[in-house]
């Protein structure tokens, strides 16, 4: 089954994305050992810093699968190539090994989700409430953090922590999970810092997104008619229960199409441009610092797309308030029309400050940690 996914997706994917694609889909569908085909042409060198763990291999009909997340090479590989190992299988599973740091699956995710909810509670839901704010009216970021300010008081920019909360667990757990697998194995196909950086976060982004639609929804909805009459006592449940209800469980979904684009190239542009910080400008020499500073610029540098973002926000506010929902096009056609250009780039200077405080706790920490 797999080697077929991936004789389908090889003129569209190069082989390295094509990994760490089916590698992600392993991992989060299956949750087991799984063997799948991928004739990956392995440096020696690469393997041979692998930190030795116990021996891992089985025997098919026609070659040898090897244990490549965990770090395990048979001694006795059944074909070699211009001095090369080629592994003609590579064996993925769900055991602490997996993780090429060395660390535990489990230990993994419950760190994605700690740090992702650190971040929100820290500053990044306010920051989310603000933006909305702003790319949903004519405001600026002051009079947003005013008007919120006098009509609830300082705890309003915190107006829906608690699906936040829940969203944030979900979103670094699955973040974390996908961009560590992502780097393992780009690591061991010999990529580079870099290229390594990128496909992590471009894997993690588009995980993210099938958690973040729905959740968007709910929090676009509860921002978009706070204060309204008839919806003095709206939450999360309430307002997920009420869009399900009227247009099915799919309607949690609608905006996905922007929301994956934003996440894929949020989390890419953050992690790559980060690491070309710190590799190539030569940030991280200067320490803890320059470690924050490379996550500084992957946070602005990440800002490109917020046109995108903006498209995403619209269509959520037009089902939340019943309004038919149109395309992405469309969106972008009406918002240049009233605002011209810069009216898609509305909001960008919260979602700016919210981009460098999720890199530095998503990017940097991870770094810092040796993840």
């Amino acid at each position: 089954f797999f080697s077929f996914l991936k004789e389908i997706s090889k003129k569209a994917m190069t082989k390295s994305l094509q990994l760490a694609v089916l590698n992600l889909f392993v991992i989060l569908t299956l949750g087991r050992r799984s063997v799948f085909c991928t004739n990956v042409l392995a440096k020696p060198a690469l393997l041979a810093r692998r930190q030795p763990t116990t021996l891992s291999a089985s025997t098919t009909s026609t070659s040898t699968a090897y244990h490549v997340l965990g770090g395990n090479v048979d001694s006795k590989p059944s074909r070699r190539r211009g001095g090369s190992v080629l592994c003609s299988d590579v064996q993925l599973c769900s055991s602490p090994g997996a993780i090429s740091s060395g660390r535990s699956i489990p230990a993994t995710v419950l760190r994605g989700a700690f740090l992702r909810i650190a971040s929100d509670l820290l500053g990044g839901t306010a920051f989310e409430n603000i933006k909305c704010q702003v790319a949903l009216s004519r405001k600026t970021a002051i009079q947003a953090v005013s008007d919120t300010v006098s009509n609830g008081g300082i705890s309003a920019l915190w107006t829906g922590t608690p699906s936040r909360t829940v969203e944030g667990a979900l979103v670094g757990a699955v973040f974390m999970l996908s961009s560590t697998l992502t780097k393992a194995q780009m690591k061991a196909l010999g990529a580079g810092p870099t290229s390594t950086a990128l496909a992590a976060g471009l894997i993690g982004g588009v995980a993210q997104a099938l958690i973040m639609t729905p959740a968007g929804m709910v929090f676009t909805s509860l921002n978009v008619n706070r204060g309204k009459s008839g919806h003095e006592k709206d939450t999360a449940y309430s307002v997920a229960s009420k869009i399900i209800r009227e247009k099915g469980f799919m309607g949690m979904y609608y905006g996905f199409k922007p929301m994956c684009i934003r996440q894929a190239s949020n989390w890419a542009s953050r992690a790559w441009l980060t690491e070309i910080a710190r590799s190539v400008l030569g940030l991280q020499q200067y320490g803890l610092l320059g470690e924050i500073g490379s996550g500084v610029l992957g946070g602005l540098g990440s800002c490109w797309n917020t046109p995108i973002e903006t498209i995403r926000v619209l269509t959520q506010r037009d089902l939340s308030i019943g309004a038919p929902v149109q395309t992405m096009g469309g969106y972008w056609y009406q918002v240049v029309e009233a605002d011209g250009y810069p009216g898609l780039f509305r909001g960008i200077t919260p979602r700016a400050l919210q981009a460098i405080w999720q890199t530095c706790f998503l990017v940097v920490v991870p770094n810092l940690m040796g993840i």
